[in-house]
């Protein structure tokens, strides 16, 4: 038996041990699938804890940016310790009590019922629960959560870089799309050479590069992010580069835009004729992309979102 082994049985043969053991396997856990993204300026520390998707990471890495930003424009809020947890991180996560706890709630791990599992099982209850869509107000509501209607939004690392475009990109984590999504959006471009599907991008620099230099970009929506309204990030940061964007139809994406977005597809069919439309007409669909890039920007960029926030936080003391 390895020294390791013998270790192991030591440990697991007395309370303490097991504890300990315990301790370090929720702290590797913690470490494997969760990542913390912070930011200070002044009497204010702003900290945001979530997972290690491609998603959240980007919007961590953003919102932290332009905190600062905004307190540069803005002043100090002088609001204490802010901590955000946002997304769906494993459930025995435990975090730190800040002067105001908010969970930005962005993803449902895949379950219904996921806030109720949350507020169940996270040790400091948030005092506010920002929602992506006014079908999670209402359920946030319902289960007892004081709320704030904060959709995801954009930075501005993404913008357009008017370099040489060509074939068809999608950006995200492989492994736990639903497949009837990928069937649908990316299921028409997989055998195609010029199809690219990027998983290990670490900066929005890198990922806004990605979509200026592809000619179509498609996009995707879990099912359960769909049922609830929730507009994924990817949806702001391809179209604050001007690029064409197809994705998954969604009941709630032009309710949150707040415009009408017709390049939307729920079969390869749909997917196919609507890339046909936009390379056989692209300089007329990239005008069309620039108006949605302008509308984005002006509408739902993070400084917006962070104004809504420290708005509300300072109303509440």
């Amino acid at each position: 038996m390895s020294i390791k082994a013998v270790f192991g049985q030591v440990i697991q043969s007395n309370p303490v041990g097991r504890e300990w053991l315990a301790s370090r396997r929720l702290h590797q856990r913690q470490r494997d699938w969760s990542t913390v993204h912070s930011a200070r300026f002044g009497k204010t520390e702003f900290s945001l804890f979530t997972n290690v998707g491609l998603g959240d990471i980007m919007i961590a890495k953003q919102i932290c940016r332009e905190f600062v930003k905004y307190c540069e424009q803005h002043g100090d809020p002088r609001l204490g310790r802010i901590v955000i947890t946002a997304g769906a991180w494993p459930e025995n996560f435990r975090i730190t009590e800040g002067d105001h706890n908010v969970y930005w709630w962005w993803s449902m791990n895949g379950r219904d019922g996921w806030l109720e599992k949350y507020l169940a099982c996270v040790n400091v209850k948030p005092d506010v629960v920002a929602c992506l869509s006014s079908w999670c107000c209402k359920h946030a509501e319902t289960a007892g959560c004081r709320i704030l209607y904060l959709p995801l939004a954009v930075g501005e690392a993404f913008q357009a870089l008017r370099i040489p475009r060509s074939g068809v990109g999608f950006a995200g984590s492989r492994g736990h799309k639903d497949s009837p999504q990928v069937s649908s959006i990316l299921g028409p471009f997989l055998d195609r050479p010029d199809f690219e599907w990027v998983t290990g991008l670490s900066t929005p620099e890198q990922l806004s590069e990605f979509y200026n230099r592809k000619s179509i970009v498609l996009g995707m929506t879990e099912i359960y992010q769909e049922k609830t309204g929730m507009v994924n990030n990817r949806v702001f940061e391809v179209l604050a580069t001007g690029t064409p964007f197809i994705i998954h139809r969604h009941r709630a994406l032009e309710e949150v835009l707040g415009h009408e977005y017709p390049y939307q597809s729920d079969t390869p069919e749909q997917t196919r004729q609507i890339t046909s439309e936009i390379l056989a007409e692209y300089p007329k669909h990239l005008e069309i992309f620039e108006q949605f890039q302008q509308m984005v920007k002006a509408k739902h960029s993070y400084q917006h979102r962070l104004h809504t926030l420290m708005q509300f936080l300072a109303q509440r003391g």
